[in-house]
């Protein structure tokens, strides 16, 4: 049980979602030039984002994650991804951050907790509710959020709240088509006035890259009222329904070293 104490917080310090491709990420981003665009057919953009989902059973993808903790941000981390709806999860750290740890959390299964190994020496496999202290340590997110469908919910849910406040002044904003992750992608942005207004809105700032012909993302990015980046998240080599089984989210798969 000592050992437990002291090694689990850093077995699952990056357990959860939701990523870029650097080590070292400057603390803000200033607001790059975007085209000011109709706030109606932004919307429309993000809910065909909403609609595509829907058709998606399962994907891989390789994640990459940077996140603004209790002030401090953390490391990029580069992560596989597995995903199988309603809400199973594979994850494998393949970056030089917590490099081999694997994650698998499928709802339901294993009394709804995480299994997690921490990938280096010594090394145990662990089991964790998702929201307890030491699974979020270190993570913004629960891992059960670590999904498209859940980014996806979350910037929908704000455009439809910003269409149903229109006095809340949010702004769109249409950065265009650019490669990103390697994927030919639509950029576009909302931004809240300041005053407070951006607490009912998930961010205060929030850009998204999807790709235009899966319509899933290739990045997401969030910043505080300060002009703080707060979540950066990449996503590279997406393949959608590709027919994930079962052995997928098993550790007792003979591919994982759980």
């Amino acid at each position: 049980m000592k050992w437990l104490t002291r090694h689990v917080p850093s077995l699952l310090a990056a357990v959860t979602v939701v990523v870029g491709a650097a080590h070292v990420a400057r603390a803000q981003e200033p607001a790059a030039a975007g085209v000011e665009a109709d706030a109606a057919k932004i919307r429309q953009l993000v809910f065909d984002m909403e609609k595509a989902f829907e058709q998606v059973h399962d994907y891989t993808t390789t994640m990459y994650k940077q996140e603004r903790v209790k002030g401090r941000l953390m490391p990029r981390e580069e992560i596989e991804v597995k995903f199988r709806k309603p809400l199973a999860l594979y994850l494998k750290w393949t970056g030089e951050v917590n490099q081999t740890r694997e994650v698998i959390y499928v709802k339901g299964w294993n009394d709804d907790k995480i299994r997690a190994h921490k990938g280096s020496f010594p090394d145990m496999t662990v089991n964790l509710r998702p929201d307890s202290s030491m699974a979020m340590q270190g993570n913004r997110h629960q891992i059960t959020e670590a999904h498209f469908g859940h980014a996806i919910g979350l910037i929908a849910r704000d455009a439809r709240l910003s269409e149903s406040r229109p006095q809340d002044g949010v702004r769109y904003l249409d950065h265009g088509e650019k490669v990103v992750h390697g994927a030919r992608s639509r950029c576009i942005e909302a931004r809240t006035p300041a005053g407070g207004v951006f607490t009912v809105y998930y961010a205060a700032r929030a850009k998204v890259c999807f790709d235009l012909k899966t319509k899933m993302p290739t990045r997401i990015q969030v910043w505080d009222a300060d002009g703080d980046l707060l979540e950066d998240y990449g996503f590279q080599g997406t393949k959608l329904n590709v027919g994930l089984a079962d052995a997928d989210f098993d550790p007792a798969n003979e591919a994982y070293n759980f």
